[in-house]
């Protein structure tokens, strides 16, 4: 085939191919998917859904409750009910619920501390108390800072006060104890002085 017929037959493809390339593509619209594919997520919509607000837990009456201290009669005991975090004591007995209407139901006595137990009631709840090993612990160290902080140290300290005793008329002194210091002035009697001797008085001269 001779060059020139070769450039003719590539010419004519390329312009087959450009014609071809500028046919409109025929649009085939997509399918919908039936209603049911979506009904399964309709059913979770949270903005459908009713809600419920969850209840929110009480806390108890007790929670920061434990006995404080015990006294009294061992039938008829008071037992000191003290709040661990605002210190507050309440005092209750049997036969004496408190103001605000916590009673005693029963308590259960014991040289061992940690076996002590009281059951109080307040309206329709109960709990059972113990002592609070902690809250002790905390007491103590407070009331051991406050003593070391009330006492006097060495260069603070007043020595103690010595007062003499008084002797009785006729009685012979008593020596001063050996750690008083007593301090006396010596006070000498004014000086005495002599009056002036009178001068003699001599009468005026009669005239002549």
């Amino acid at each position: 085939m001779p060059p020139r017929h070769g450039l003719h037959l590539l010419f004519l493809l390329t312009l087959l191919g450009v014609s071809h390339a500028e046919e409109p593509a025929v649009f085939t619209p997509p399918q919908a998917y039936p209603a049911s594919r979506y009904e399964a997520g309709w059913g979770k919509n949270p903005f459908t859904l009713k809600t419920v607000a969850p209840i929110a837990a009480q806390d108890s009456f007790a929670r920061d409750l434990a006995i404080g201290a015990h006294y009294g009669a061992a039938d008829n005991p008071t037992v000191v009910i003290v709040n661990t975090k605002t210190n507050e004591r309440t005092p209750l007995r049997k036969d004496q619920p408190a103001p605000g209407g916590m009673r005693l139901k029963s308590v259960h006595l014991s040289s061992a501390r940690n076996e002590c137990l009281a059951e109080v009631v307040l309206g329709a709840e109960a709990a059972v108390l113990t002592y609070d090993s902690k809250y002790l612990g905390q007491l103590a160290a407070t009331e051991t800072t406050r003593l070391a902080a009330a006492k006097p140290t060495a260069a603070t300290a007043r020595p103690p006060l010595v007062i003499p005793s008084i002797p009785l008329p006729g009685a012979r002194p008593a020596a001063p104890p050996a750690s008083a210091v007593l301090t006396s002035r010596q006070f000498s009697p004014p000086p005495r002085t002599e009056p002036a001797p009178a001068r003699p008085r001599f009468a005026p001269p009669k005239p002549q």
